[in-house]
C-alpha cells in the first residue's frame, strides 16, 4: 500500500489537500498534518503580524512547532511521496521526512512584490534540488521560475488549485432572486478576526444605505458559519454567494482570491484583526492587481462611498473581473496534479 503525506500551512492549503484527496485511489494510505495552528491569538499568522509574535510564544507556539517536529521526524523514512502545500514551511516539513516530494505553491507567485510572497533564492534552491515537481498557481510564477536567476525547471502551471475548491457556481443552481436590488456579497473569512469583520461590515453597509441615491435597492448577504450574525444581513452558503453577488466586500484570504477568479468586482480594506491587516491586504493587492479595489483603510464611510462609485462604473468592473480571472488561472489543476501524483508514485 503506497503512503502519501499531505503538509500544508492553512486553510486554503487544508481545501486542496481535499480535493486532491478526493481524486486519489481509495487504497492509498494517506496521512494529513497541518502545520497551522489556528487556536493561536494570531490564528496562525504571527509571521505575518510580527505584533503577534510574542503572544504566539506565550500561547504555545514553540511547544506546537516542536511537536510538528517529532511528529515529522517520526515518519522519516515511513513515506512513499509527501505533497507540500502553501509556502517553504511545508517544504522544510518534506525535507525532515526525508522523501521524495511535490510542491504545490499556492502562497507564492511572481504578481507579489513583498518580501517573501514570491519565490525567494534560496527557496529555489531546495525546489531545484529536491523536489520531484513544482506545482505553481499562475503562469507568470512558472516563466519566472524558468528563466530568471535561479532557475527552476521542474515548474509548471496547470492553473490554480484553490480554483477548484468551490462546490458548483452557476444561476442556474443559484437563480439571482434580487427584487430589483443590487446584490453586494460580504465575505468576513473563517478565522477569529471573523466578528471582528462582520462588526465593521454592517457599518460599511449602514453607510451604503445612507449614501445610496433614493433609487438605490440593495440586498446585503454574508457567507460565514458564525452563528446570530447581523439581521441586516442573509447568510447564505459561499457558493451561492458568488454566483449571486453584483459586487463583494471581503476581508478574506482565500474567499477573496476566488472572488475575484471568477470575475466578480471586489473590494476590501485594512481590518482590525491579525489576518487582514495592512501588510497582508496590501500582499493582496499586489496579487489581485487591478482586480481588487483596496480601501487603504479602516474607515467605512470611505469604503461605502468607494463601493457605490464603482458600482455606478460598469466598465470598470467588467474590467476588475477580466483581470480578476487572468491572475486568478482557470480550473482543472487538482485533477492534473492527483495524476502526476499517481503516475510517479
Amino acid at each position: 500500500m503506497k503512503k502519501l503525506l499531505f503538509i500544508t500551512n492553512g486553510h486554503g492549503e487544508a481545501l486542496v489537500a481535499d480535493r486532491l484527496t478526493e481524486h486519489l485511489p481509495a487504497d492509498f494510505n494517506i496521512t494529513r498534518l497541518s502545520l497551522a495552528n489556528e487556536s493561536l491569538p494570531s490564528g496562525g499568522f504571527s509571521l505575518r503580524n510580527l505584533r503577534y509574535l510574542a503572544k504566539d510564544i506565550s500561547a504555545g507556539l514553540v511547544g506546537n512547532t516542536l511537536k510538528h517536529y517529532k511528529i515529522l521526524k517520526e515518519l522519516s523514512g515511513k513515506i512513499d511521496l509527501t505533497i507540500a502545500i502553501g509556502d517553504i514551511i511545508p517544504v522544510i516539513g518534506a525535507l525532515v521526512v526525508k522523501s521524495p516530494f511535490v510542491f504545490v505553491g499556492v502562497n507564492k507567485s511572481s504578481y507579489y512584490k513583498s518580501f517573501g510572497s514570491s519565490y525567494l533564492f534560496w527557496e529555489k534552491i531546495l525546489l531545484q534540488k529536491y523536489a520531484l515537481k513544482v506545482f505553481v498557481r499562475d503562469k507568470i510564477t512558472e516563466l519566472g521560475l524558468k528563466t530568471r536567476g535561479i532557475r527552476v525547471p521542474k515548474a509548471e502551471f496547470v492553473g490554480n488549485p484553490l480554483m477548484d475548491c468551490m462546490g458548483e457556481i452557476s444561476n442556474d443552481k443559484f437563480p439571482i432572486s434580487n427584487e430589483g436590488k443590487t446584490i453586494i456579497g460580504f465575505l468576513p473569512g473563517t478565522r477569529d478576526d471573523a466578528r471582528l469583520n462582520i462588526e465593521d461590515f454592517e457599518k460599511v453597509a449602514e453607510e451604503i444605505e445612507k449614501k445610496a441615491e433614493p433609487t438605490d435597492k440593495f440586498k446585503f448577504i454574508i457567507a460565514t458559519k458564525l452563528k446570530n450574525v447581523l439581521s441586516t444581513m442573509e447568510n447564505v452558503p459561499f457558493e451561492e454567494l458568488l454566483a449571486t453577488s453584483t459586487l463583494i466586500v471581503g476581508l478574506s484570504g482565500t474567499g477573496n482570491e476566488q472572488a475575484a477568479g471568477i470575475g466578480k468586482p471586489l473590494v476590501s480594506f485594512y481590518g482590525r484583526g491579525s489576518q487582514y491587516n495592512k501588510k497582508f491586504a496590501d500582499a493582496q493587492k499586489e496579487l489581485l492587481g487591478f482586480a481588487l479595489l483596496l480601501v487603504q483603510e479602516n474607515n467605512p464611510v470611505l469604503v461605502a462611498a468607494r463601493t457605490l462609485k464603482l458600482l455606478r462604473d460598469p466598465a470598470r468592473m467588467q474590467e476588475m473581473g477580466k483581470i480578476g480571472k487572468e491572475r486568478m488561472g482557470g480550473i482543472g489543476a487538482v485533477n492534473k496534479i492527483a495524476e502526476f501524483i499517481k503516475e510517479t508514485i
